[in-house]
């Protein structure tokens, strides 16, 4: 139910539950749980993608058979604590996290793509919250995420109708970075994954550790932050590595020191 792809230093999660919409079962959130945790000590990871399998759902939330079986507000928390623990650790991974939306991101699916830090989605994807027509609310925080993102206006409209988006809509929004108009969203996103290959695996994590901590901290914390990772990089072997190839007029060979 979690394929896992590696090529080179991008990994690739694939949710493959395609005939229950690719949603999140306790077995697949376990699944999950392992390899985030293997993944953050992989100090080679430059990259991770996450896409559903098939062509109709990239994640549809929970699995709602598995809800009905809970029957207490103890066993309620524990399992969803469970997922939401997944959205923190994808959120907080050192490398980039990219969403390659191939279809229906609906629920827990749509908080899922607010935990990546880029998102790129076929023209057919449809993007919603349709919780409060549940009469619940999004579960794995993304409440938050999307007002961090998009601002209460936007959030307020999407999650209070529940309403369904189209890519285009949600790229307007601020919600996708980019759609394109065949399947191949993988090759879209591993391609956008190259161009992060140029770029030296400790400034890739220092500045996504940078960027998230606005949203958290203060501006003078912020920036007390930044100076004090800017030494560590100027005198990394990798900023060594980049004047020496700009000088030899060539590409820089990065080893992550």
């Amino acid at each position: 139910m979690l394929r896992t792809e590696r090529s080179e230093n991008i990994e690739l999660f694939i949710l493959d539950r395609p005939e229950a919409g690719n949603s999140i079962s306790a077995e697949l959130t376990t699944a999950l749980l392992e390899k985030l945790e293997a993944l953050k000590s992989d100090n080679n990871l430059h990259a991770l993608i996450i896409t559903g399998a098939g062509k109709k759902f990239f994640c549809t939330g929970g699995d709602i058979k598995q809800y009905q079986s809970i029957k207490d507000k103890e066993s309620l928390n524990s399992h969803f604590n469970r997922t939401r623990l997944i959205m923190d650790t994808l959120e907080q991974l050192e490398c980039p996290v990219i969403s390659a939306i191939n279809g229906y991101a609906l629920g827990g699916g749509a908080e899922l793509i607010l935990c990546t830090d880029y998102r790129v989605a076929i023209k057919g994807a449809k993007i919603g919250w349709p919780q409060a027509r549940l009469g619940i609310i999004p579960a794995w925080n993304g409440i938050d995420r999307l007002v961090r993102d998009c601002g209460p206006r936007v959030a307020s409209n999407l999650m209070l109708t529940g309403k369904q988006i189209d890519a285009e809509e949600a790229k307007t929004l601020g919600l996708i970075d980019e759609v394109i108009n065949d399947n191949d969203v993988v090759d879209a996103a591993l391609s956008y994954a190259g161009l992060l290959a140029e770029s030296s695996p400790l400034a890739l994590k220092a500045t996504k550790r940078i960027i998230k901590s606005c949203s958290k901290m203060k501006s003078e914390e912020v920036r007390k932050l930044q100076y004090d990772i800017f030494p560590d990089l100027w005198f990394s072997a990798d900023h060594k590595e980049a004047e020496k190839a700009f000088t030899e007029k060539r590409k820089p060979l990065f080893t992550g020191r």
